[in-house]
């Protein structure tokens, strides 16, 4: 039976060594806007909490066990928030696959999209090199 299959772009990437993975799909033309806004509403969540963490610290004594526990708190609410988004982004349990059965922190979260960025940068490269058979000068156009 005759057939065709289309390159989407996928790359399927190892998170894991239990063999788990997530897949970026950047033949997806919504997926860098959903990437970066995804990013924005992290970094909302985390200017959110620098302004509540002053609060605390206007409310509680720094140091003392009523301002550990609110501030622990709090951090926790906000690194639940970001799994979410991530997980919402990725896929659920990608939190779960990439860092394990622990609520991570913002360093690791930051770890995790340093790693990412490479294939972001390559695939930008390969859409770049596909693009360059639609150039004017190529398509007689020029």
């Amino acid at each position: 039976m005759a057939g065709i299959r289309v390159n989407t772009g996928a790359k399927r990437i190892e998170v894991n060594d239990d063999g788990d993975y997530i897949i970026l799909n950047f033949g997806d033309n919504s997926f860098p806007d959903r990437f970066f806004s995804m990013i924005d509403r992290v970094q909302q969540h985390g200017d959110e909490c620098r302004k509540k963490l002053e609060e605390i610290g206007s409310e509680h004594k720094e140091g003392s066990e009523d301002y550990v526990r609110a501030s622990a708190a709090l951090l926790r609410g906000v690194h639940e928030d970001i799994r979410d988004e991530v997980d919402g982004f990725f896929g659920p349990g990608t939190c779960r696959k990439v860092f394990g059965d622990i609520l991570p922190g913002v360093e690791l979260y930051d770890e995790f999209f340093t790693q990412l960025m490479p294939y972001f940068e390559e695939a930008g490269r390969e859409r770049a090199q596909r693009m360059k058979k639609y150039s004017a000068a190529r398509t007689g156009n020029a």
